[in-house]
């Protein structure tokens, strides 16, 4: 599928996520005829569909790059690519704003996949968006010492800041690999008592 990105100003950052398989929302947010759940923390609505532009009829010469076995190649067209007038099948472009990602919340500390927003063959998304602490009088909010068996965690810091790392800056990432314990930094999870919202996206 053929795309241009236009940026209304020049600073931008992009975390490109590539995969090789179909992106879903997870099967667990949908019922069995593929509609979002009531339960889901955002639904149709929260998806922002392309809207028509009438085609480009114009003659030159118009590079396509092609990423193919990890590889950029060039293609050139003697017409506009934006010509089309239309599309059939089921494949579609769509735009989600992380910020209609209603979180949810628990008591005590809620695990990662509660935070999912996407997922492909073997890897999904997860969005740790501003929301409400654990609320149980004696919830500890910072997430606890844990290893992951059969993924490796990859973590984007979008902004904000994150209460159970230091030195953590707008833009970082961090890779906890499969197997290896981590969690809070040391004394991040004394500091994290009492706090009420999370203002970070990660």
């Amino acid at each position: 599928m053929i795309y241009q990105i236009q940026f209304d100003s020049p600073e931008n950052r992009l975390l490109i996520l590539e995969s090789h398989s179909p992106i879903y929302a997870p099967k667990r947010y949908r019922n069995e005829f593929g509609q979002f759940l009531e339960s889901s923390p955002y639904c149709e609505r929260d998806l922002k569909l392309p809207t028509f532009m009438a085609p480009k009829e114009e003659k030159g010469a118009f590079t396509i790059k092609i990423k193919k076995e990890g590889l950029l190649h060039e293609v050139v067209y003697a017409t506009h690519p934006f010509d089309v007038v239309g599309w059939d099948g089921y494949l579609f472009p769509y735009a989600f704003n992380i910020h209609n990602f209603e979180p949810i919340t628990g008591r005590i500390h809620q695990p990662p996949p509660v935070h999912q927003t996407f997922e492909g063959r073997n890897f999904v998304v997860c969005s740790f968006c501003p929301r409400l602490y654990d609320y149980h009088p004696q919830a500890v909010p910072a997430p606890y010492n844990h290893s992951n068996i059969d993924s490796d965690e990859v973590l984007y810091y979008v902004e904000g800041d994150f209460m159970s790392r230091n030195d953590i800056d707008q833009g970082y990432i961090t890779l906890h690999p499969g197997g290896i314990p981590h969690g809070p930094h040391p004394g991040r999870w004394k500091g994290a008592l009492g706090k009420k919202v999370r203002k970070s996206l990660r």
